[in-house]
Order: C-alpha cells, then sequence, then structure tokens
C-alpha cells in the first residue's frame, strides 16, 4: 500500500467545501506537536447539504470504502448522516469520517474549541490542543495515553 497523503486529503476535503474539524492527533501536528501519524480523523458537520458534498467527494474524488472488509463496502448518507465512525481506505490514505467523538461532540460542539489554519491555500478547522490532550487523557487507549506528555509540552511551549 502506498503513504498515505494526508495533506493532499485535507486539500481534496477542504477545496469541496467539506465543512469538519480535524480531531485526530493531526490536529496536533499542524499545531506544532512533534508526533506522526498515517491516518486522518475528521468530525463532519451533518447537515444535508455538508453530507451530500462529503459523499460526492468520498466516491468521485478519494475511492472511498470501509476498511478492512473482503468486499467493497462504500459510505452511504444514511451512515454519514449519523453519530457513529465511518473508518475509510481511500486513494490518498487511511480517513476515519466521525459523526462524534466522546460525549455526544458534534461538529457545532468542537466548534468553538477549534483554531482554523490553511493547509495547501484551503482553510482548515483543527481541534486546539487543551481540547485534545482532555480527550486523550480521558481514553483508555496506552497509545493515547503514551503521547499526553508531548501534546503537553508542545501546549505549554505555544503558551496558548
Amino acid at each position: 500500500m502506498a503513504s498515505p497523503n494526508l495533506e493532499s486529503l485535507l486539500a481534496t476535503l477542504a477545496s469541496n467545501d467539506v465543512e469538519f474539524i480535524v480531531v485526530g492527533l493531526l490536529a496536533a501536528v499542524a499545531q506544532g506537536a512533534p508526533v506522526t501519524t498515517h491516518d486522518l480523523d475528521i468530525v463532519h458537520r451533518r447537515t444535508p447539504e455538508n453530507i451530500a458534498r462529503i459523499l460526492d467527494v468520498l466516491l468521485n474524488k478519494l475511492d472511498a470504502r470501509h476498511r478492512g472488509r473482503q468486499d467493497v463496502l462504500r459510505p452511504t448518507a444514511e451512515i454519514l448522516a449519523g453519530p457513529g465512525h465511518s473508518l475509510l481506505q481511500t486513494n490518498a490514505g487511511p480517513l476515519d469520517v466521525l459523526g462524534a467523538i466522546e460525549g455526544g461532540r458534534d461538529y457545532d460542539a468542537l466548534l468553538p474549541t477549534s483554531r482554523r489554519i490553511e493547509i495547501s491555500g484551503h482553510p482548515v478547522y483543527v481541534l486546539d490542543l487543551a481540547t485534545l490532550i482532555d480527550l486523550k487523557r480521558s481514553s483508555p487507549r496506552l497509545k493515547d495515553q503514551m503521547v499526553l506528555p508531548l501534546l503537553e509540552e508542545t501546549l505549554r511551549q505555544s503558551g496558548r
């Protein structure tokens, strides 16, 4: 499998007016954290218009299909309208499309704790480091606990 091109994946979503917030480690990378990631995690706005835009991008530009299946299962508007997670493989790399994250927080709930940055000339929202740290701190996953010191140090050094 080819190496993921997460910047291209972000730019494709943003250039097609998909409303989303980067919520995984790529949000930390974008804010200067010295960590790596191999996938893109986003929470998308679940309005009918945005679901139509993201579905068009997923199917027609990114060749998205659900990961870990023998058969090819494509995302649908019905699935994207719910709060669940769609774990996808695209032609630019792995993409996790989340309707909501911990505590049922959806796009509108997360937007006030997000920062706007530019990727390839397009505005993109990323979850701020303090909120990302709070999410990782409450996670039972070892990989989330292991990255916490790096995220906390990045936040301290940024002065935010």
